[in-house]
Protein backbone atom coordinates (compact mmCIF):
# COMPACT_ATOMS: atom_id res chain seq x y z
CA UNK A 1 0.00 0.00 0.00
CA UNK A 2 1.31 3.43 -0.96
CA UNK A 3 2.06 5.93 1.77
CA UNK A 4 -0.79 8.38 2.31
CA UNK A 5 0.54 11.74 1.10
CA UNK A 6 -2.14 13.66 3.02
CA UNK A 7 -1.04 12.12 6.31
CA UNK A 8 2.61 12.54 5.36
CA UNK A 9 2.10 16.26 4.72
CA UNK A 10 0.34 16.76 8.05
CA UNK A 11 3.08 14.93 9.96
CA UNK A 12 5.84 16.91 8.22
CA UNK A 13 4.19 20.29 8.83
CA UNK A 14 3.04 19.64 12.38
CA UNK A 15 0.55 21.81 14.22
CA UNK A 16 2.59 24.98 13.76
CA UNK A 17 2.96 24.56 9.99
CA UNK A 18 -0.75 23.84 9.54
CA UNK A 19 -1.52 26.86 11.72
CA UNK A 20 0.68 29.06 9.52
CA UNK A 21 -1.20 27.83 6.45
CA UNK A 22 -4.55 28.67 8.10
CA UNK A 23 -3.28 32.12 9.02
CA UNK A 24 -2.08 32.79 5.46
CA UNK A 25 -5.57 31.84 4.24
CA UNK A 26 -7.29 34.00 6.89
CA UNK A 27 -8.89 30.92 8.41
CA UNK A 28 -9.24 29.86 12.05
CA UNK A 29 -6.46 27.52 13.18
CA UNK A 30 -8.90 24.59 13.51
CA UNK A 31 -9.71 24.89 9.78
CA UNK A 32 -6.06 24.46 8.77
CA UNK A 33 -6.11 20.64 8.51
CA UNK A 34 -9.26 20.65 6.37
CA UNK A 35 -7.76 23.29 4.06
CA UNK A 36 -4.53 21.30 3.77
CA UNK A 37 -6.41 18.11 2.84
CA UNK A 38 -8.49 19.99 0.27
CA UNK A 39 -5.46 21.58 -1.34
CA UNK A 40 -3.47 18.34 -1.56
CA UNK A 41 -6.49 16.43 -2.91
CA UNK A 42 -6.96 19.00 -5.69
CA UNK A 43 -3.26 18.94 -6.58
CA UNK A 44 -3.04 15.12 -6.67
CA UNK A 45 -6.19 14.96 -8.79
CA UNK A 46 -4.58 17.37 -11.25
CA UNK A 47 -1.41 15.28 -11.33
CA UNK A 48 -3.31 12.05 -11.94
CA UNK A 49 -5.12 13.74 -14.80
CA UNK A 50 -1.85 15.18 -16.15
CA UNK A 51 -0.31 11.71 -16.13
CA UNK A 52 -3.00 10.26 -18.41
CA UNK A 53 -0.36 9.67 -21.10
CA UNK A 54 3.24 8.50 -21.08
CA UNK A 55 4.30 11.93 -22.24
CA UNK A 56 2.36 13.60 -19.44
CA UNK A 57 3.79 11.22 -16.85
CA UNK A 58 7.34 11.82 -18.06
CA UNK A 59 6.70 15.58 -17.98
CA UNK A 60 5.41 15.30 -14.40
CA UNK A 61 8.45 13.28 -13.37
CA UNK A 62 10.72 15.98 -14.81
CA UNK A 63 8.82 18.60 -12.82
CA UNK A 64 9.21 16.69 -9.56
CA UNK A 65 12.92 16.10 -10.09
CA UNK A 66 13.65 19.58 -11.48
CA UNK A 67 16.55 21.18 -9.60
CA UNK A 68 14.66 24.49 -9.58
CA UNK A 69 11.85 23.01 -7.47
CA UNK A 70 12.45 23.71 -3.76
CA UNK A 71 13.44 20.73 -1.66
CA UNK A 72 11.40 19.57 1.34
CA UNK A 73 13.45 21.28 4.10
CA UNK A 74 13.17 24.62 2.30
CA UNK A 75 9.41 24.27 1.86
CA UNK A 76 8.94 23.29 5.51
CA UNK A 77 10.84 26.43 6.51
CA UNK A 78 8.37 28.49 4.48
CA UNK A 79 5.47 27.01 6.43
CA UNK A 80 7.14 28.11 9.64
CA UNK A 81 6.72 31.78 8.77
CA UNK A 82 3.68 33.46 7.22
CA UNK A 83 5.74 36.06 5.34
CA UNK A 84 7.99 33.40 3.81
CA UNK A 85 4.98 31.29 2.92
CA UNK A 86 3.31 34.14 1.06
CA UNK A 87 6.61 34.90 -0.68
CA UNK A 88 6.37 31.43 -2.25
CA UNK A 89 3.18 32.34 -4.15
CA UNK A 90 4.89 33.15 -7.49
CA UNK A 91 6.56 29.73 -7.55
CA UNK A 92 3.25 28.11 -6.67
CA UNK A 93 1.50 30.00 -9.45
CA UNK A 94 4.05 28.74 -12.02
CA UNK A 95 3.55 25.14 -10.86
CA UNK A 96 -0.22 25.61 -10.97
CA UNK A 97 0.01 26.49 -14.66
CA UNK A 98 2.15 23.43 -15.34
CA UNK A 99 -0.14 20.95 -13.57
CA UNK A 100 -3.55 22.25 -14.69
CA UNK A 101 -2.66 23.98 -17.97
CA UNK A 102 -5.62 25.69 -19.60
CA UNK A 103 -7.97 24.45 -16.84
CA UNK A 104 -6.41 26.60 -14.10
CA UNK A 105 -9.27 29.10 -14.01
CA UNK A 106 -11.97 26.41 -13.80
CA UNK A 107 -10.10 24.46 -11.10
CA UNK A 108 -9.49 27.63 -9.09
CA UNK A 109 -13.21 28.46 -9.16
CA UNK A 110 -14.05 25.01 -7.80
CA UNK A 111 -11.41 25.33 -5.06
CA UNK A 112 -12.89 28.69 -4.09
CA UNK A 113 -16.29 27.13 -3.52
CA UNK A 114 -14.69 24.48 -1.29
CA UNK A 115 -12.83 26.92 0.94
CA UNK A 116 -14.39 29.71 3.06
CA UNK A 117 -13.12 33.21 2.42
CA UNK A 118 -12.69 32.99 -1.36
CA UNK A 119 -9.11 31.70 -0.93
CA UNK A 120 -9.18 28.64 -3.21
CA UNK A 121 -6.56 29.86 -5.68
CA UNK A 122 -4.38 31.08 -2.81
CA UNK A 123 -4.58 27.62 -1.21
CA UNK A 124 -3.48 25.76 -4.34
CA UNK A 125 -0.50 28.06 -4.89
CA UNK A 126 0.65 27.50 -1.29
CA UNK A 127 0.14 23.73 -1.25
CA UNK A 128 1.53 22.83 -4.69
CA UNK A 129 5.21 23.45 -3.80
CA UNK A 130 4.69 21.29 -0.69
CA UNK A 131 3.30 18.39 -2.75
CA UNK A 132 6.14 18.71 -5.26
CA UNK A 133 8.70 18.70 -2.44
CA UNK A 134 7.09 15.66 -0.78
CA UNK A 135 7.07 13.75 -4.05
CA UNK A 136 10.65 14.81 -4.76
CA UNK A 137 11.70 13.49 -1.35
CA UNK A 138 9.96 10.17 -2.08
CA UNK A 139 11.69 9.89 -5.46
CA UNK A 140 15.08 10.60 -3.91
CA UNK A 141 14.69 8.38 -0.84
CA UNK A 142 13.32 5.41 -2.75
CA UNK A 143 15.38 5.94 -5.93
CA UNK A 144 12.21 6.04 -8.01
CA UNK A 145 12.13 6.19 -11.77
CA UNK A 146 9.17 7.51 -13.76
CA UNK A 147 7.42 4.15 -13.49
CA UNK A 148 7.76 4.02 -9.71
CA UNK A 149 6.38 7.54 -9.38
CA UNK A 150 3.39 6.57 -11.55
CA UNK A 151 2.69 3.61 -9.24
CA UNK A 152 2.98 5.88 -6.20
CA UNK A 153 0.43 8.32 -7.67
CA UNK A 154 -1.96 5.48 -8.50
CA UNK A 155 -1.75 4.41 -4.86
CA UNK A 156 -2.99 7.84 -3.73
CA UNK A 157 -6.40 7.38 -5.34
CA UNK A 158 -7.77 5.32 -2.44
CA UNK A 159 -7.05 8.22 -0.07
CA UNK A 160 -8.75 10.79 -2.31
CA UNK A 161 -12.09 9.11 -3.01
CA UNK A 162 -14.13 11.25 -0.60
CA UNK A 163 -12.04 14.38 -1.00
CA UNK A 164 -12.37 15.10 -4.73
CA UNK A 165 -15.69 16.86 -5.51
CA UNK A 166 -17.60 16.11 -8.69
CA UNK A 167 -17.19 19.75 -9.73
CA UNK A 168 -13.41 19.25 -9.85
CA UNK A 169 -13.79 16.14 -12.00
CA UNK A 170 -16.01 18.16 -14.36
CA UNK A 171 -13.37 20.91 -14.49
CA UNK A 172 -10.77 18.29 -15.41
CA UNK A 173 -13.17 16.72 -17.95
CA UNK A 174 -13.04 13.38 -16.11
CA UNK A 175 -16.20 11.27 -16.16
CA UNK A 176 -16.41 9.97 -12.61
CA UNK A 177 -13.81 9.39 -9.90
CA UNK A 178 -12.97 5.87 -11.09
CA UNK A 179 -11.70 7.36 -14.36
CA UNK A 180 -9.29 9.71 -12.57
CA UNK A 181 -5.84 8.43 -13.47
CA UNK A 182 -7.40 5.29 -14.96
CA UNK A 183 -5.13 5.55 -18.00
CA UNK A 184 -2.16 4.87 -15.75
CA UNK A 185 -3.66 1.48 -14.99
CA UNK A 186 -5.55 0.50 -18.14
CA UNK A 187 -3.27 1.84 -20.84
CA UNK A 188 -0.01 0.34 -19.70
CA UNK A 189 1.16 3.37 -17.76
CA UNK A 190 1.43 1.69 -14.40
CA UNK A 191 4.88 1.04 -15.78
CA UNK A 192 5.22 3.84 -18.35
CA UNK A 193 8.61 2.82 -19.60
CA UNK A 194 8.66 -0.15 -21.94
CA UNK A 195 9.38 -3.25 -19.80
CA UNK A 196 12.62 -5.04 -20.39
CA UNK A 197 12.41 -8.55 -21.76
CA UNK A 198 13.81 -9.83 -18.47
CA UNK A 199 10.93 -8.22 -16.64
CA UNK A 200 8.41 -9.89 -18.93
CA UNK A 201 9.84 -13.40 -18.91
CA UNK A 202 12.07 -13.51 -15.86
CA UNK A 203 15.08 -14.47 -17.90
CA UNK A 204 16.27 -14.53 -21.45
CA UNK A 205 17.93 -17.52 -23.01
CA UNK A 206 21.27 -16.69 -24.49
CA UNK A 207 21.26 -16.99 -28.23
CA UNK A 208 23.80 -19.31 -29.81
CA UNK A 209 26.51 -17.45 -31.67
CA UNK A 210 26.04 -17.35 -35.42
CA UNK A 211 28.73 -19.31 -37.25
CA UNK A 212 30.74 -17.74 -40.06
CA UNK A 213 29.72 -20.33 -42.62
CA UNK A 214 26.00 -19.94 -41.87
CA UNK A 215 25.92 -16.46 -43.38
CA UNK A 216 29.01 -16.12 -45.57
CA UNK A 217 28.21 -18.72 -48.27
CA UNK A 218 24.56 -17.68 -48.78
CA UNK A 219 25.74 -14.09 -49.04
CA UNK A 220 28.40 -15.07 -51.56
CA UNK A 221 25.78 -16.83 -53.73
CA UNK A 222 23.56 -13.70 -53.67
CA UNK A 223 26.48 -11.45 -54.66
CA UNK A 224 27.43 -13.74 -57.58
CA UNK A 225 23.82 -13.74 -58.78
CA UNK A 226 23.63 -9.94 -58.59
CA UNK A 227 26.92 -9.62 -60.47
CA UNK A 228 25.69 -11.92 -63.25
CA UNK A 229 22.42 -10.01 -63.50
CA UNK A 230 24.24 -6.71 -63.75
CA UNK A 231 26.50 -8.04 -66.52
CA UNK A 232 23.44 -9.17 -68.48
CA UNK A 233 21.79 -5.79 -68.11
CA UNK A 234 24.96 -3.99 -69.27
CA UNK A 235 25.17 -6.22 -72.32
CA UNK A 236 21.52 -5.54 -73.12
CA UNK A 237 22.04 -1.79 -72.85
CA UNK A 238 25.10 -1.96 -75.12
CA UNK A 239 23.20 -3.96 -77.77
CA UNK A 240 20.27 -1.55 -77.59
CA UNK A 241 22.54 1.48 -77.86
CA UNK A 242 24.23 0.00 -80.92
CA UNK A 243 20.94 0.11 -82.83
CA UNK A 244 20.04 3.71 -81.89
CA UNK A 245 21.11 6.95 -83.65
CA UNK A 246 23.94 8.99 -82.23
CA UNK A 247 22.97 11.70 -79.69
CA UNK A 248 24.98 14.76 -78.77
CA UNK A 249 25.84 15.19 -75.06
CA UNK A 250 23.30 18.05 -74.90
CA UNK A 251 20.55 15.87 -76.37
CA UNK A 252 21.43 13.01 -74.07
CA UNK A 253 21.34 15.27 -70.99
CA UNK A 254 17.95 16.61 -72.09
CA UNK A 255 16.50 13.16 -72.64
CA UNK A 256 17.79 11.88 -69.29
CA UNK A 257 16.50 14.87 -67.29
CA UNK A 258 13.73 13.75 -64.87
CA UNK A 259 10.24 14.83 -65.85
CA UNK A 260 7.88 16.50 -63.38
CA UNK A 261 5.48 14.04 -61.73
CA UNK A 262 1.93 14.10 -63.01
CA UNK A 263 -1.33 13.93 -61.10
CA UNK A 264 -2.01 15.14 -57.53
CA UNK A 265 0.77 13.07 -55.92
CA UNK A 266 3.40 15.49 -54.56
CA UNK A 267 7.12 15.00 -55.25
CA UNK A 268 8.76 12.67 -52.78
CA UNK A 269 11.42 15.09 -51.52
CA UNK A 270 12.48 16.31 -48.11
CA UNK A 271 9.64 18.77 -47.83
CA UNK A 272 6.25 18.18 -49.37
CA UNK A 273 4.99 21.25 -47.57
CA UNK A 274 7.56 23.45 -49.29
CA UNK A 275 6.36 22.10 -52.66
CA UNK A 276 2.75 22.79 -51.77
CA UNK A 277 3.33 26.37 -50.74
CA UNK A 278 4.08 28.43 -47.61
CA UNK A 279 1.71 29.11 -44.74
CA UNK A 280 -1.20 27.08 -46.11
CA UNK A 281 -1.68 24.56 -43.34
CA UNK A 282 -5.19 23.45 -44.28
CA UNK A 283 -4.61 22.97 -48.03
CA UNK A 284 -1.18 21.40 -47.49
CA UNK A 285 -2.55 18.82 -45.03
CA UNK A 286 -5.57 18.04 -47.21
CA UNK A 287 -3.36 17.53 -50.28
CA UNK A 288 -1.07 15.30 -48.23
CA UNK A 289 -4.01 13.13 -47.10
CA UNK A 290 -5.14 12.73 -50.72
CA UNK A 291 -1.67 11.69 -51.82
CA UNK A 292 -0.62 8.07 -52.30
CA UNK A 293 3.05 8.85 -51.68
CA UNK A 294 3.21 10.21 -48.12
CA UNK A 295 6.33 10.87 -46.09
CA UNK A 296 5.51 9.70 -42.52
CA UNK A 297 7.92 12.30 -41.11
CA UNK A 298 6.34 15.24 -42.94
CA UNK A 299 5.69 18.20 -40.62
CA UNK A 300 2.80 20.62 -41.01
CA UNK A 301 3.44 23.81 -39.09
CA UNK A 302 0.58 25.43 -37.21
CA UNK A 303 0.53 29.22 -37.26
CA UNK A 304 0.03 29.82 -33.56
CA UNK A 305 1.69 32.39 -31.30
CA UNK A 306 2.86 32.10 -27.70
CA UNK A 307 4.17 34.69 -25.30
CA UNK A 308 7.98 34.61 -25.40
CA UNK A 309 9.48 32.09 -23.01
CA UNK A 310 6.08 30.80 -21.81
CA UNK A 311 3.22 28.53 -22.85
CA UNK A 312 0.67 31.37 -22.75
CA UNK A 313 -1.08 31.24 -26.10
CA UNK A 314 -1.75 34.62 -27.72
CA UNK A 315 -4.16 33.43 -30.39
CA UNK A 316 -6.30 30.56 -29.01
CA UNK A 317 -8.70 31.12 -31.92
CA UNK A 318 -5.97 30.32 -34.45
CA UNK A 319 -7.40 29.54 -37.88
CA UNK A 320 -4.93 26.66 -38.28
CA UNK A 321 -6.12 24.99 -35.06
CA UNK A 322 -9.72 25.34 -36.26
CA UNK A 323 -8.68 23.89 -39.61
CA UNK A 324 -6.97 20.91 -37.97
CA UNK A 325 -10.06 20.22 -35.85
CA UNK A 326 -12.25 20.39 -38.96
CA UNK A 327 -9.99 18.03 -40.93
CA UNK A 328 -9.93 15.52 -38.05
CA UNK A 329 -13.73 15.65 -37.82
CA UNK A 330 -13.95 14.98 -41.56
CA UNK A 331 -11.49 12.08 -41.24
CA UNK A 332 -12.57 10.10 -38.13
CA UNK A 333 -9.71 7.59 -38.46
CA UNK A 334 -7.02 10.26 -38.60
CA UNK A 335 -4.60 10.40 -35.66
CA UNK A 336 -1.85 12.98 -35.27
CA UNK A 337 1.21 13.82 -33.20
CA UNK A 338 1.46 17.42 -31.98
CA UNK A 339 5.04 18.47 -31.33
CA UNK A 340 6.30 21.61 -29.64
CA UNK A 341 9.68 23.09 -30.60
CA UNK A 342 11.64 26.04 -29.23
CA UNK A 343 14.61 27.98 -30.53
CA UNK A 344 17.24 26.67 -28.11
CA UNK A 345 19.15 29.03 -25.85
CA UNK A 346 21.10 26.70 -23.58
CA UNK A 347 18.72 25.55 -20.82
CA UNK A 348 17.59 22.19 -22.19
CA UNK A 349 15.34 21.29 -19.24
CA UNK A 350 13.49 24.60 -19.44
CA UNK A 351 13.22 24.35 -23.22
CA UNK A 352 11.75 20.86 -23.01
CA UNK A 353 9.22 22.02 -20.40
CA UNK A 354 8.06 25.01 -22.45
CA UNK A 355 7.80 22.97 -25.66
CA UNK A 356 5.80 20.28 -23.83
CA UNK A 357 3.47 22.87 -22.28
CA UNK A 358 2.85 24.48 -25.66
CA UNK A 359 2.05 21.15 -27.29
CA UNK A 360 -0.29 20.38 -24.37
CA UNK A 361 -2.08 23.72 -24.86
CA UNK A 362 -2.76 22.97 -28.53
CA UNK A 363 -3.96 19.46 -27.69
CA UNK A 364 -6.22 20.91 -24.99
CA UNK A 365 -7.77 23.33 -27.48
CA UNK A 366 -8.47 20.45 -29.86
CA UNK A 367 -10.06 18.47 -27.00
CA UNK A 368 -12.33 21.43 -26.36
CA UNK A 369 -13.32 21.34 -30.03
CA UNK A 370 -14.54 17.76 -29.67
CA UNK A 371 -11.51 15.77 -30.87
CA UNK A 372 -11.09 12.54 -28.89
CA UNK A 373 -8.03 12.33 -26.64
CA UNK A 374 -6.91 8.99 -28.08
CA UNK A 375 -6.54 10.53 -31.55
CA UNK A 376 -3.65 12.83 -30.69
CA UNK A 377 -0.49 12.94 -28.64
CA UNK A 378 1.42 16.00 -27.44
CA UNK A 379 5.20 15.90 -27.14
CA UNK A 380 7.73 18.56 -26.26
CA UNK A 381 10.80 18.28 -28.46
CA UNK A 382 12.69 21.18 -26.87
CA UNK A 383 15.33 22.42 -29.31
CA UNK A 384 16.39 18.93 -30.37
CA UNK A 385 14.81 19.07 -33.81
CA UNK A 386 15.71 22.33 -35.57
CA UNK A 387 14.06 22.92 -38.91
CA UNK A 388 15.79 24.25 -41.99
CA UNK A 389 14.34 27.25 -43.79
CA UNK A 390 13.57 25.13 -46.85
CA UNK A 391 11.43 22.83 -44.73
CA UNK A 392 9.12 25.59 -43.53
CA UNK A 393 7.88 26.53 -46.98
CA UNK A 394 9.23 30.05 -46.46
CA UNK A 395 11.17 32.00 -49.08
CA UNK A 396 12.48 34.71 -46.74
CA UNK A 397 14.96 34.26 -43.86
CA UNK A 398 13.36 32.99 -40.65
CA UNK A 399 15.71 33.72 -37.71
CA UNK A 400 13.38 31.99 -35.21
CA UNK A 401 12.27 29.17 -37.49
CA UNK A 402 12.65 26.53 -34.78
CA UNK A 403 9.98 28.19 -32.59
CA UNK A 404 6.97 26.26 -33.82
CA UNK A 405 4.15 23.81 -33.23
CA UNK A 406 4.17 21.06 -35.83
CA UNK A 407 1.71 18.30 -36.67
CA UNK A 408 2.58 14.87 -38.06
CA UNK A 409 0.08 12.37 -39.40
CA UNK A 410 0.37 9.09 -37.48
CA UNK A 411 -2.45 7.05 -38.98
CA UNK A 412 -5.22 7.57 -41.54
CA UNK A 413 -7.02 4.26 -41.27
Amino acid sequence: MAENLLELAASQLGTSGIGTLASALNLPAEKGQSALDTGIAFVLAGMLNKASSKTGMAYLFNMVTDTEVADLPSVLQQFADKAKLEASLPAGDALLQKVFGTRVEEVTKVATTELPGNEGGHLLKLVLPLVMALLGAQVKANKMDVSDLASFLIGQREFLRNKVPDALLDALDVKGFDNLGAALVTHGHAKPQEPREQALHGHVEKKKPVSFSSWFFPLLVVLIALYALNMCMDKGRQEEAAGQPFETPQEQAFMEAPSQPAGDTPPNENSAQAQLGPDKFSSNLRDYLKSFDRDPNQEFILRVKFEKGTAKILDPQSADIDALAQIMQENPQLTVAIEGHVQGEGNEIKEQEISQERADVVRELLLQKGIAANRMTATGMGSAKPVQESETGQTTPQPMNNERISVRVVNTE
